[in-house]
Order: C-alpha cells, then structure tokens, then sequence
C-alpha cells in the first residue's frame, strides 16, 4: 500500500510534534488522525512513531491510512463511466435513472454498489464516500473519496466554494436576462415527501439557497443555460429554476414536461468539476459532454 503522504521534514519543520504537522500543514481532521493513529499508520524513518515525536530536517515522514469498506454495500454490476480514479479519489459520469447511495426505496443498482462491484473486480476494497450527490434523474460528473482523509480535504473545499460544480440545463420558455443570480431560501414542501419551496417569509426550517446561471443558447420556447451553486441544497437547481418560471423541461415535480422531443427526465447534467486534489493539490478538471438525449432535444430545436 502506498502512504497517503511522504514528505522529506524542510527546515520550517524542523522540532514540530508529527501531530502539528499534521493538522496545521495538511487539514487533518481530529477523526481522521485518531484512524491513523490507531492503525499504527505513522512512520518516520522507517519506523513506526507516535504523533507526539519531534521532526527533524531531513527526516522523511510516512502517513498511512487504514482501508476501510463498505461492508453493507452489496456489490452489483451497474452502467457508468470511470472518469478519472487514483488511490484517493475517483470521479465518475452517472447515467441519468440511476440513484447514488442505497435508500429504502432505491435498496440497489445504485451508484454505490456499481463502485463497490468495480473496484472488487479488480481486488480492492473501499468504503464509498460520496463527497457531494446528483439527484436520480441528474447525470453527470461526482467525485468520492476512497479514504477519510481525501474526502475530509474535499470536504473543506466544498464548503468554502473552491470545489467548483457547473450544470447545464434545458429550461421552458425564453430566459430574457444573460445572467442572473437566483437568491431564495428553500426548506421541504410540508405537503409532499418529495419536493422542495421556496420560502421568502422567515421561517426556521430554510435554508439559504444561491444560484448563478446564464444562457448559453436561445430557442423560441426553451433556453439552455448554465449554472454554478454557491450552495448545496437538494433539488436547489430545479426549484430555484422553477420559481423564477423557468422549470427544467422533463421535470414533472418543479411544472416541466415530460417527453417532450424525447425527454424523459429533467434536463439537467453536471458538465464540468473543478477542485484540487486532496494529498497532492495539483488542480484538476473535469469535463463530461451533454447525454444524448439532451443532444437530442437541442438537435431537434435547431432543425
């Protein structure tokens, strides 16, 4: 197994405790350094060492993390793309009609399990950390974590907006502004399992909810624009989308049409992901072209 990091000490380093290192230089969480820790997974020099023992100049420092799997995850063959994938983390294109974890309405045939299957097939055993999600009928590009460190890392830029997500979506009607933002709290529709309102009145059970779109092309009855999220909520793009009169063509929920031009689901796809990379921080991005139905339905809106 390689170590999740192998650093020679420089001389800035030079008399810190390894667990100062650690949670000053690079983000590890109280959680992921206990795992450590208790793996025994701390080498200097060779040897197996506590976090409390000083670093020398020179000194090369070895952090192992413990595998972990998802042991309630059957494995099962699932319908994906393998975008990118290394020792920590993997980004995957999901087909829309495909969910991302288990639930007990979805039990199986998730992503999850498809990950699980895969990564099986090739005699190895992760735990599926899923560091952001995608909506059933939403395709696109996800990355997970195959350690808790990586996905604590991810985790960080998530939160402070460095792990950039932009959508495409086919919207009804004609948007007339290039761009806008979208600033309007959403919190669980109290009459529907399912969906999700936007609220304007102070309530305490929304959340705020950002998002910044502009057209990318004009029809005479649909617009495909383009879309980042300054938050994550669930459903955020389609309600928010749907509350300025813009529903996602094919997303019955949120006023949108099904089947129309052959679109069976919500137009919606996750096009493009930006972040650094959790042990090494080179920057990364990723790119996955519109599904063919998506294609379809524009074809059909240019003949």
């Amino acid at each position: 197994m390689n170590p999740l990091i192998q650093v020679s000490i420089p001389m800035e380093w030079d008399g810190l405790m390894i667990k100062e290192i650690l949670f000053n230089h690079y983000q590890f969480s109280r959680k992921s350094l206990s795992k450590v820790k208790n793996t025994k997974g701390i080498y200097l020099n060779g040897e197996p060492v506590y976090v409390t023992v000083r670093v020398h100049r020179g000194d090369l420092l070895q952090i192992y993390v413990p595998i972990e799997t998802s042991e309630f995850i059957p494995p099962e063959p699932v319908d994906f793309e393998i975008v990118y994938e290394d020792q920590d983390i993997v980004v995957v294109n999901k087909p829309a009609g495909i969910v991302v974890h288990p639930t007990k309405s979805h039990p199986n045939r998730t992503l999850a399990n498809g990950l699980v299957y895969y990564w099986k097939a090739k005699g190895e055993r992760f735990r599926f950390r899923p560091v952001h999600r995608l909506d059933r009928d939403t395709s696109g590009l996800l990355v997970i974590a195959k350690n808790q460190y990586a996905h604590h890392k991810l985790a960080l830029q998530l939160q402070d907006r460095t792990l950039k997500r932009t959508y495409r979506a086919i919207v009804h009607g004609y948007v007339a502004e290039d761009k806008g933002i979208i600033d309007a709290p959403i919190m669980k529709d109290p009459e529907h399992a399912l969906r999700r309102i936007v609220v304007t009145d102070l309530h305490p059970e929304t959340k705020p909810a950002i998002t910044y779109y502009k057209v990318i092309e004009r029809f005479s009855d649909a617009t495909l624009i383009e879309l980042q999220l300054a938050t994550g909520r669930t459903h955020q793009i389609r309600v928010h989308m749907s509350y300025i009169g813009h529903p996602l063509v094919g997303d019955e929920l949120y006023g949108g049409e099904i089947g129309e031009n052959g679109m069976q689901r919500q137009a919606l796809h996750a096009i493009e992901l930006e972040f650094h990379h959790p042990t090494t921080e080179k920057s990364l991005h990723y790119h996955a072209p519109l599904p063919l139905d998506m294609q379809s339905f524009l074809f059909q809106h240019l003949a």
